[in-house]
């Protein structure tokens, strides 16, 4: 019972936060990018109430474990270059420059690959059918917010984030670092 409870608060706190705090002509960003944290917070939540005893393979469990890790790593890497290079007016991603560098350099939408990872991740770890379809939802919702901020941050930036977009993939690590 708890953790329906949890997860009723997580959501509607992530989707009132999101949608009334949210520029007008980014609410359909932001309501991806809202359910896509939702999701994997749902299923973290999940897991923390007994669906992780119920997994198949423990090799997919460390597997999907790592993947979490690396997303935390995304979000500490993706907060403190927005802070530090972005110049936000206010918050952390609301930058007024057009970020090229360090993660940036190599992909797009560091923070939202993460959420992806991290919804690969918990389909890994918790290995339920309830999961893997909420972790497929969270994936689709973060690939849908990458696309959506693209379109925002060409109305923001113009014909430099064009540029950039050429340069930096949306989410293929690989092939920015062949290059």
């Amino acid at each position: 019972m708890w953790m329906y409870i949890i997860c009723s608060g997580i959501w509607i706190g992530f989707i009132l936060h999101w949608i009334t705090s949210s520029i007008p002509k980014r609410r359909i960003f932001e309501i991806y990018a809202g359910c896509s944290i939702s999701i994997c917070l749902t299923l973290l939540i999940f897991g923390l109430f007994g669906w992780y005893q119920k997994a198949i393979s423990q090799v997919l469990q460390v597997i999907g474990s790592v993947l979490i890790c690396i997303t935390i790593a995304l979000a500490l890497i993706t907060f403190v270059t927005f802070r530090s290079k972005g110049k936000p007016k206010k918050g952390i991603e609301e930058t007024t420059v057009l970020i090229e560098g360090t993660i940036f350099g190599v992909i797009r939408h560091p923070l939202y690959l993460g959420f992806a990872l991290w919804g690969i991740g918990q389909i890994l770890v918790i290995q339920t059918v309830v999961s893997t379809i909420l972790g497929i939802v969270a994936i689709f919702c973060s690939w849908m917010a990458s696309r959506k901020e693209d379109e925002f941050n060409i109305k923001k930036f113009g014909d430099s984030y064009r540029e950039y977009m050429k340069k930096a993939p949306m989410w293929n690590v690989f092939k920015r670092l062949r290059k």
